[in-house]
């Protein structure tokens, strides 16, 4: 019995391959809905059985009379199995569904995950988590994913897995048919878009009036002030062309005691989906009463859709006379019930202006020629090419001079996994529209050590040749991982004098082993939503493990790495 112990989560693109003579129906599972009992099915290190019902008849099957059970499972990795070795086609797109549900002493909610063993022509294993769901004891729910195998394995079996040991995993059916192709949606029509048209009401606060605006926060204060610039904010100003000069009011927010307290207003009505709208205005702090004193405050206008964040631009000021120019963009493509627009940032006590905000939809093709003459204008160069060792007689107009560009400077960067690379396509998509690449699973820790001592950086190498034989720059991602479900259970279990000799040999091994050939590292991948080896090492344990990496690879770029940190719609 094969042991899980690497996931890989991957996809592939919904793509019709008209040389397949299988139709869209057929599932390559064989005995999806368990008619005939548990042929073709087998428990993964457990039991595989039977039921028409369970739980004195409280479990019945959604679908048809019967259902399967994983039971006596030990390991995580233990569940319900089949091979489809022979019945798979490579770089075809397969869609799997199944109804699912947990059953046992003291499990009410549990991850169950589909999974692909795949066993290579040269005997290495791979592990490919295919979807999962949050499956209940309660009711039947659908696990539903997709998975495309880009080589030619010798043994492939699907499974289910995740629940903790004790845990009885139900399958109500289980398939897996050719994707369907998912067309593109047809480019929305748009009527009367009204480009150019700003959807904020009163935005120049003209004689004073301060309607609709209104101010987040109970105590602070909305008034208007003279003095600003008279003219829009240049990004405004270069869409939209010549406009005639403005009032010069101001809002003014005082006695804030909060951050996200400042001036709004509902425009829940004049936003169209699928128009893309310009953010635009001009924005100023006060002294006000603040412990921050005079160093530099962040300001940004954000939405409020449907109580979701949405950032519209920030910029950071400091106090003083000067007016500073803000800016973003954003696009809806579902209808949502509220939108309202504010402006927030600075430490509370510190007061808040903002003039000439400008909301507006831009004509996406008039924006993209505009940005195509920029293009020429500031990217471009002319190039004079010479000829030497000619003739002076020699005569080169009838010959026809070709330059083709075989490398583009400007990074454009794609996450690739090993499976990945077992496609020709694949492969030459990638080497001719990307020059840089980052892993996706294959260089951290729980994939190139997943039991100790037993080191496997041959995905890594493969996929590392790939890239520099295709002068494709690659970050590497990632050396440690702070979440602590993510690090691998023996590495879990380690003392503090052995996690620390573990560390120092991780860093050691995979600085010295690539030395020269990533250009970046990712160190310690998510610190602001992990501390694993912080708890357990120290809060020097960091600093630590940056200094070893450049003292061991000083040309590497070292970063800090996590989600959330451009838009900021975190929970935590």
């Amino acid at each position: 019995m094969e042991k899980n112990t690497k996931m890989n989560h991957t996809s592939g693109d919904d793509d019709d391959d008209k040389h397949h003579t299988n139709t869209e129906e057929e599932s390559i599972i064989l005995n999806p809905n368990f008619e005939d009992g548990l042929n073709n099915w087998s428990g993964r290190g457990c039991k595989a059985v039977l039921h028409e019902s369970m739980d004195r008849g409280r479990i019945v099957p959604l679908s048809g009379k019967v259902f399967a059970a994983a039971t006596e499972r030990k390991a995580t990795w233990n569940g319900i199995q089949q091979e489809i070795s022979r019945r798979f086609q490579r770089k075809r797109v397969y869609e799997v569904t199944a109804l699912v549900r947990i059953f046992g002493n003291n499990v009410t909610s549990e991850t169950i995950q589909a999974t692909l063993w795949v066993l290579n022509a040269n005997q290495r294993e791979q592990y490919i988590g295919i979807a999962n769901v949050q499956a209940t004891d309660k009711n039947w729910v659908e696990l539903k994913g997709k998975f495309v195998i880009h080589g030619s394995p010798s043994r492939v079996i699907i499974y289910l897995e995740g629940p903790p040991p004790g845990a009885d995993i139900l399958v109500n059916t289980f398939a897996v048919k050719h994707a369907r192709r998912t067309h593109p949606s047809p480019p929305p029509i748009y009527e009367n878009p009204g480009y150019g048209v700003n959807v904020v009401e009163n935005s120049e606060v003209k004689d004073g009036a301060t309607q609709p605006w209104f101010t987040l926060g109970k105590y602070c204060k909305l008034s208007v002030g003279q003095g600003a610039p008279r003219t829009l904010p240049p990004m405004a100003r270069d869409t939209l062309g010549p406009h005639k000069p403005l009032g010069g009011n101001y809002i003014i927010v005082t006695n804030r005691t909060q951050t996200w307290m400042g001036p709004a207003q509902m425009i829940t009505d004049k936003i169209k989906l699928y128009l893309t709208y310009q953010i635009s205005a001009w924005v100023k702090i006060g002294v006000g009463v603040s412990s921050s004193g005079t160093s530099p405050q962040n300001v940004n206008i954000a939405l409020s859709v449907d109580n979701q964040w949405v950032n519209g631009g920030q910029v950071e000021v400091t106090v003083g006379d000067t007016w500073h120019e803000i800016g973003g963009s954003f696009r809806m493509e579902k209808q949502p019930q509220q939108i309202m627009v504010y402006v927030q940032g600075p430490a509370p006590g510190i007061d808040l202006m903002i003039a000439a905000l400008q909301i507006f939809p831009v004509d996406r093709r008039e924006r993209l020629r505009c940005l195509r003459k920029q293009v020429d204008q500031v990217r471009k160069r002319d190039i004079v090419l010479k000829f030497s060792g000619l003739d002076d007689s020699f005569d080169l107009f009838p010959y026809i001079v070709k330059v083709k560009q075989t490398h583009n400077s400007f990074p454009i960067g794609t996450c690739i996994n090993r499976t990945d690379i077992d496609n020709e396509d694949f492969v030459d998509f990638f080497t001719k529209n990307f020059n840089w690449a980052v892993f996706g699973n294959e260089l951290k820790w729980y994939w190139t050590e997943a039991e100790r001592g037993k080191l496997n950086y041959q995905d890594a190498d493969d996929m590392l040749d790939l890239c520099i034989g295709n002068n494709i720059n690659v970050r590497g991602h990632c050396i440690f991982w702070e979440v602590e479900s993510t690090v691998q259970p023996w590495v879990r279990q380690l003392s503090k004098t052995d996690l620390m000799n573990a560390v120092q040999k991780r860093l050691t091994d995979v600085l010295t082993r690539y030395k020269g050939k990533f250009k970046h590292y990712d160190v310690n991948n998510e610190m602001l939503h992990g501390s694993f080896y912080q708890n357990r090492l120290g809060k020097g344990v960091r600093a630590l493990m940056f200094n070893i990496a450049h003292k061991i690879d000083p040309s590497a770029l070292l970063f800090v790495n996590d989600y959330h940190v451009e838009d900021g719609d975190d929970p935590r």
